[in-house]
């Protein structure tokens, strides 16, 4: 029988940034009733390492959870798993449940993530190829990896490994995963359009340095390169190149994008264009609701845009400036962003906004021996530092932040920015 319930906190999507808003309205509002629901069978957890660390097998399942496992019983959060929110009704202030109960709320929070871009050219659908956004995405493909290290191809090399993959997609994800399962014993070709991998955030220094990390570290590199289809007998054996290159393939992971999930804002008057629109308070249009996460652009005053940010830390940052907003609080988004990105024993931070990037400076030289002094600077058509790239774990984030919270101009210490002898704060 359906139920016609009323809570003062509704939030629809149990990842990252519902996770936090909960966290941060528990903070000001220690009684207003919270229901949390989401269409994943388990508790809020952490998706970035499903690439990596769970992947490989070196953080076991306990440790992704975004909260304690009892948590959301102590801090009397009601959470649902497995619930898809059919329909909202922003007039009446509701959300139909897949499973018929209808909640009423007084502020709702619409986290709903995002979902993995497939591909649509031709044996797109062929069994083994793979997509990793969940936890389920994630125990897929261990079990095509394992597969492939029994049955798989010899490695081209000529060593006595096996098990040949090939990962479509030079993001992000797409060259962590290319790492990732290296490491774990596989023969690994990428499929990159781009001319260099990164090629969204990183300028082409940094981006081809990579590709020569991922080559020294045996993994095939394959630049300006589409696949034009995926050829096998009832499962992919191959990916043919736009060029008319073949490479063979025990399975396929796509790594393409992720669009963001707005379908319960479709019929609404929620302005939405390519994800939900919010404002630097994570408000949308409509009042009493709010956005956060992959399925939000957020208004961002430094470089005055709606920006979608993708990566876990906003996640959690834009969770949680939503769920204080929610609880009463006037909390804006004014911060400048930082993410990471671990290839074998490189990790790369990335400071700033890749969006207004006209040109790149560099700080020393793209190799390994000299890293430490390397950084890519991004430079505004203002002339202004909007965007800064680093692998050195010790360098100061506070400075960083600071060179584009400032926006510095950089006309007439062009030098100085790019002598490694200069201390940055020197230039603040």
């Amino acid at each position: 029988m359906s139920r016609h319930l009323h809570v003062k906190y509704l939030l629809i999507g149990a990842g990252v940034a519902a996770s936090s808003a909960a966290q941060a309205i528990r903070q000001i509002d220690p009684e207003g009733s919270i229901h949390l629901v989401g269409m994943e069978h388990t508790r809020p957890y952490r998706r970035a390492p499903l690439s990596q660390n769970f992947l490989r097998g070196l953080q076991p399942r306990d440790e992704i959870f975004t909260v304690p496992v009892g948590w959301f019983s102590q801090n009397r959060v009601e959470l649902h798993t497995g619930l898809r929110a059919a329909h909202l009704d922003v007039n009446r202030k509701s959300v139909a449940l897949a499973d018929g109960d209808v909640v009423a709320y007084d502020k709702l929070l619409l986290a709903t993530g995002g979902s993995p871009r497939h591909l649509t050219i031709s044996g797109a659908n062929l069994a083994n190829v793979h997509y990793l956004r969940n936890l389920d995405d994630a125990d897929r493909l261990h079990n095509a990896v394992e597969k492939a290290k029994r049955e798989g191809r010899p490695h081209p090399s000529g060593t006595n490994g096996r098990g040949v993959a090939t990962v479509i997609g030079g993001g992000s994800l797409g060259v962590q995963l290319a790492a990732t399962l290296t490491q774990l014993g596989l023969s690994i070709d990428l499929v990159v359009a781009a001319p260099h991998p990164w090629k969204k955030f990183a300028g082409e220094a940094t981006g081809k340095f990579i590709a020569r990390y991922l080559e020294n570290h045996n993994v095939r590199v394959h630049t300006a390169a589409d696949p034009s289809r995926l050829d096998g007998e009832g499962r992919v054996q191959r990916v043919v190149l736009t060029d008319g290159r073949t490479i063979p393939a025990d399975f396929v992971v796509a790594a393409i994008g992720l669009t963001p999930n707005k379908d319960l804002g479709r019929g609404t008057p929620i302005n939405a264009e390519k994800a939900i629109l919010a404002d630097a308070y994570c408000r949308t249009n409509i009042d009493d609701v709010y956005a956060a996460g992959d399925c939000a652009a957020v208004y961002d005053p430094l470089f005055a845009k709606h920006r979608l940010f993708e990566h876990y830390d906003a996640a959690a940052l834009t969770g949680a400036i939503a769920g204080a907003n929610m609880a009463g609080l006037r909390t804006p988004f004014d911060t400048v962003t930082t993410f990471s990105s671990t290839v074998f024993d490189l990790t790369l931070r990335a400071f700033g906004s890749s969006r207004p990037v006209e040109r790149h400076l560099l700080r020393g030289l793209p190799n390994t021996d000299s890293l430490s002094d390397y950084l890519e600077f991004g430079v505004s058509p203002e002339n202004r530092i909007v965007q800064i790239l680093t692998f050195s774990p010790n360098l100061p984030d506070e400075t960083f932040q600071k060179l584009i919270y400032n926006r510095l101009n950089i006309t007439g210490i062009e030098e100085q920015l790019k002598d490694p002898k200069v201390d940055l704060t020197t230039l603040l």
